[in-house]
């Protein structure tokens, strides 16, 4: 169970219990009540798959194909999820060049 914690400031945070039994919190800065509630009701159906081995229902999986950089790295921070790999060039092409030539850079 999720539950989102108003903080000074319009500031909003999600607070749930991992797997591992410890308190996590995702901080979501300033964002409106009914966004926060949708962003819960995701997190809520993550750490339900992860505890029981299920998989993310299908609604939740297009959620997170859309969400942006920043709250997926905090999911991701939280062990929700996995972190997503860089889609950057240059980190692409230095890790081909240790793959196909290592220690010859």
């Amino acid at each position: 169970m999720a539950s989102i914690v108003d903080d000074p400031n319009g500031r909003r945070r999600i607070l749930f219990v991992g797997s591992e039994s410890k308190r996590r919190t995702i901080r979501l800065g300033k964002i409106d009540r009914k966004s926060a509630e949708s962003i819960c009701r995701h997190v809520e159906a993550l750490q339900s798959a992860k505890t029981n081995g299920q998989p993310v229902a299908r609604d939740t999986a297009s959620w997170l194909t859309s969400i942006g950089d920043a709250l997926h790295k905090k999911l991701a921070t939280v062990g929700l999820i996995e972190h997503r790999e860089s889609r950057q060039v240059g980190a692409f092409l230095a890790g081909y060049l240790e793959y196909t030539l290592p220690g010859q850079q």
